[in-house]
């Protein structure tokens, strides 16, 4: 699998920060833990990051 794009995480100043907070704020919104997931695993795969996408299907195990 190759990366679509860089990771934004060492390229954007904030970037990690921005991604924790809406995580947090989905679910803060009682988003399901299964579906924030299960989007989380698919922009991994739509991206093209093996990595993540092996860590974001082990969450959901």
């Amino acid at each position: 699998m190759q990366a679509r794009l860089k990771n934004p995480v060492m390229l954007i100043p904030g970037a990690l920060q921005a991604l924790l907070a809406l995580d947090k704020s989905t679910e803060a919104a009682d988003v399901p833990y299964v579906t924030r997931k299960l989007v989380h695993l698919r922009a991994s795969q739509i991206n093209g990051c093996s990595v993540c996408v092996d860590m974001h299907a082990r969450e959901l195990k």
